[in-house]
């Protein structure tokens, strides 16, 4: 039984071997050789042909008010870094501008996570928090 499920093994992988093969062009650059008489690169990064649109442009009213976070998980958060006071010195950090120059227009949190939606030098970005750690959100 050991012998059969090895033979298959082998048989399968020396198949797999066989329909493609790496190569290295003249400039260096790394390209699998198939068995239809086709190729393509190896470690060439994707390129989306659909166009990346920048963070939205902010349109804020002139009697905008920030939301606030509830006060219970603010004071837990307050504990570990982790509150919006934080987050908007992070992105002002990220953005090189002062935290007056950002501004938070959305929250959705609970104590293990949180999203976020931030106006930064007139440019809308959003954030996640997962825990205690801050990251930008794609």
């Amino acid at each position: 039984m050991r012998k059969s499920i090895l033979y298959c093994l082998l048989l399968t992988s020396s198949i797999a071997l066989a329909q493609s093969e790496t190569a290295t062009t003249a400039s260096g650059k790394k390209v699998v050789l198939k068995a239809d008489k086709t190729w393509e690169y190896v470690d060439v990064p994707v390129i989306s042909t659909e166009k990346k649109i920048p963070g939205k442009v902010c349109d804020l009213e002139e009697n905008f008010v920030e939301p606030k976070s509830d006060k219970g998980i603010n004071s837990w958060l307050k504990r570990y870094n982790a509150t919006t006071d934080y987050l908007k010195k992070q992105v002002a950090k990220e953005n090189n501008c002062s935290i007056n120059d950002v501004t938070l227009l959305t929250i959705s949190e609970q104590k293990e996570n949180g999203t976020y939606s931030l106006c930064a030098k007139g440019t809308e970005m959003k954030y996640q928090r997962i825990g205690f750690a801050f990251s930008k959100a794609d």
